[in-house]
């Protein structure tokens, strides 16, 4: 008889979330490569074979590390009291949870983009991004299945964007500027009537965007 799993223990992706949380600390100085994922692993109390294993390259550590975020903006915002009740106040108060939650992880989230910038990882790049902004929808009540779908997902994929690389290009920006930046973006979208680029195509933009942005800053060297 095969042996019950034990309920108390950790699932596969509480295993991965420990093991981002450690990679995060030695991010800054190490990359998203080996050695940050070495150091995370002995930190977290795994085998650096499992670590590998489970996250096999940097894009796929920056892809977990996105899932988890998305999920911790999700609870931020569950944990608001009072929690917005209007559409675009929702959107609003997720794009800022998080951005908050990844204040103390911003050298990271730099470091991340510029990867996913990279032209072989468009894909990856495009994937995380769209998981993103879905998450920020569904944490709307939208339930959409029609075309507005993929032109709400659209819209809000150029918003984020925007917003996020304004907030890693702006180290120094105080979280009213955010706040103003993002205000600014949601006033324009919310002046066109119909958005019909493809979401997959704005998620591209983005990151292309990002790439432009984030070759052009200082990012500390790695040995």
């Amino acid at each position: 008889m095969a042996k019950a799993k034990d309920k108390t223990s950790p699932s596969e992706i509480e295993i991965r979330d420990q093991l981002i949380a450690a990679m995060l600390v030695h991010v800054p100085f190490d990359g998203w490569g080996d050695a940050a994922l070495r150091s995370g692993a002995e930190d977290a109390g795994m085998s650096y074979d499992d670590a590998k294993a489970m996250l096999p390259n940097d894009a796929a550590a920056i892809d977990a590390f996105t899932d988890y975020a998305d999920r911790d903006m999700a609870r931020s915002l569950d944990q608001m009291d009072p929690r917005p009740e209007k559409i675009s106040a929702i959107i609003r108060a997720a794009v800022l949870c998080r951005l908050e939650n990844a204040e103390p992880h911003r050298d990271a989230v730099a470091q991340g983009l510029k990867i996913l910038a990279r032209p072989q990882h468009a894909q990856i790049a495009a994937s995380t991004l769209y998981r993103t902004v879905d998450r920020m929808w569904r944490l709307t009540g939208d339930r959409s299945v029609d075309f507005s779908f993929y032109t709400k997902r659209a819209t809000l994929a150029g918003v984020y964007s925007a917003t996020l690389l304004y907030w890693v290009a702006n180290p120094n920006a105080d979280r009213a500027a955010t706040e103003a930046f993002l205000d600014q973006r949601l006033r324009e979208v919310a002046m066109i009537p119909k958005v019909t680029a493809p979401a997959k195509k704005a998620a591209e933009m983005g990151l292309k965007m990002a790439g432009k942005v984030l070759g052009r800053m200082p990012m500390r060297r790695h040995s």
